[in-house]
């Protein structure tokens, strides 16, 4: 098997299993704070985490365009090239942990006054301190080796260390609430696991790597920075609005319900991602090669394999998503949790979102920034503007909506782009494509929503979900057959070759 596509298996199988063990730690932790803590302290941990992310902005794009710089030096084996981006990122990231300690003092400062004293300053100020650290930590030291370790297609070793200290924060995090610890003391024991991470990537990286730590900083090696900041301002506004826009505009409670809600869709997003992981990395070594049918042969079926596992999970969490959160959040009674309408538009939103985002990477893996730059402003600029306006009125689902419609916008934009730009696919390509997608989800709905065994348990739920799952799978599989066989087929064979060797198949 080519050694780029054997990365690609293993590193999508670590980022499989990797997500599991999000999946699981993310479902038991945010539980443990409700239980615990009740449902404001949780929207104010979710209120906290977006804001504390929005610092993200300051990566100014450059870690997509390093992402990009470095494909070509590492196909060709340039090691003075690939040092020489590698210094630009560690002094530029280096740069963006001093600022994002200003912003953490900002945020002390400024963040108690947007919650309505609903808690005391102190309270507020130390819980953000404690969830800051480990940031400070993945900009001074982590980014800068993970940006070359998955460049490389080495996702594998940050996903490994990420699987052990999340496995670990989960056991003391649960430890010390069970203990009576104050929700900061859990908080900060969080960061000092997390400080691991970087650590750990450091030493890899010196041990493998014989990279020249002694070359100047050249800010040409990095092409397209001022794009790559448009982007990313762009993609940062479009990520953060909703929980922003609830926090200033609605209620630490509706926060809540958002993130109770988002914490399933964004489990079953980023499984998808996971499931891609490398992608970009082995697309930007085929641009880097010059091997242009490959590339369109192999994007169009990773295009449909995206849509066919997007469409049958999305489908199935939308039947499922209101009776899993009545069974998670059985108990609590402080906020109403129960949203049919706002549960289908955040399923459609986070739909429509794995569809973008992996095919973003594509955009990425050419270094298309300056190309696709005002498409992402209107993206980002609608989400927000939409989000404001629709939150006075319909709250939880005004916000929803805003999201729908601006990634449903980015969505048609990428497939236009893609039918005239870097791998020219026609755009009955991706007609089809949804059109498939909606035949399954509308046949999948009309047979599984029959299915009522739901009674307000755990188990009773479980049950429902493993029917509704068969049901939707097998018409998932009937459609592809119907529509897709060849696709199908070659799925299949990736398979058996990745399983058996290359004879067996």
């Amino acid at each position: 098997m080519n050694t780029r596509y054997r990365r690609l298996k293993w590193n999508s199988i670590l980022a499989l299993v990797y997500q599991v063990i999000l999946i699981v730690t993310g479902l038991i932790l945010p539980r443990c704070f409700l239980y615990f803590y009740g449902s404001e302290v949780n929207g104010l941990i979710s209120s906290i985490t977006q804001f504390l992310s929005f610092i993200n902005i300051c990566d100014l794009g450059i870690s997509a365009v390093v992402s990009s710089a470095y494909y070509k030096p590492l196909a060709d084996r340039n090691t003075a090239q690939i040092s020489r981006v590698f210094a630009y990122s560690k002094r530029f990231f280096r740069v963006v942990g001093c600022i994002l300690t200003g912003y953490i003092a900002v945020l002390l400062a400024i963040y108690p006054t947007l919650i309505n004293h609903t808690f005391d300053y102190w309270f507020t100020a130390t819980l953000i301190a404690a969830m800051g650290i480990s940031q400070l930590g993945q900009y001074f030291i982590g980014i800068t080796y993970q940006l070359l370790l998955n460049a490389d297609q080495k996702s594998s070793v940050q996903l490994l260390v990420n699987g052990s200290t999340l496995l670990v924060n989960t056991a003391v995090s649960v430890a010390l609430m069970v203990s009576g610890a104050p929700i900061q003391l859990v908080k900060l024991a969080t960061s000092l696991i997390y400080l691991l991470r970087p650590l750990l990537l450091y030493l890899y990286v010196k041990k493998h790597y014989e990279l020249d730590l002694t070359v100047a900083v050249d800010r040409s090696v990095v092409p397209q920075k001022s794009s790559g900041i448009i982007q990313h301002i762009a993609y940062m506004i479009y990520e953060n609005t909703d929980v922003m826009v609830l926090t200033v505009f609605s209620t630490l409670k509706n926060v809540s319900v958002y993130s109770v809600y988002t914490l399933v869709t964004n489990c079953i997003k980023q499984l998808i991602t996971a499931a891609t992981t490398g992608v970009q990395a082995l697309l930007g070594n085929m641009l880097a090669r010059g091997e242009r049918q490959e590339l369109r042969r192999f994007y169009t079926l990773y295009d449909w394999c995206v849509h066919t596992v997007s469409t049958l999970l999305f489908t199935v969490t939308g039947l499922l998503i209101v009776p899993f959160v009545k069974v998670y959040t059985a108990q609590i009674t402080d906020a109403d949790y129960e949203a049919p309408l706002f549960a289908a538009l955040i399923c459609l939103a986070y739909f429509l979102s794995s569809i973008r985002n992996c095919n973003y990477t594509l955009i990425r893996a050419a270094g298309h920034y300056r190309q696709t730059q005002a498409a992402s402003l209107i993206e980002a600029v609608t989400n927000l503007s939409l989000s404001i306006v629709c939150v006075f009125r319909f709250g939880l689902i005004g916000v929803a909506f805003g999201t729908v419609a601006a990634t449903a916008f980015f969505v048609v934009y990428e497939m236009i782009y893609f039918s005239r730009n870097i791998v020219f696919v026609r755009k009955t390509h991706y007609l089809k494509l949804f059109a498939t997608d909606a035949l399954t989800a509308a046949v999948g709905i009309g047979a599984a929503m029959h299915i009522r065994i739901f009674t307000g348990s755990l188990l009773s739920w479980l049950l429902q979900a493993a029917l509704a799952f068969a049901v939707c799978a097998a018409v998932s599989l009937i459609v592809q057959l119907l529509f897709y066989r060849e696709n199908l087929l070659a799925v299949k064979k990736r398979i058996l070759r990745g399983i058996f060797g290359r004879k067996s198949c």
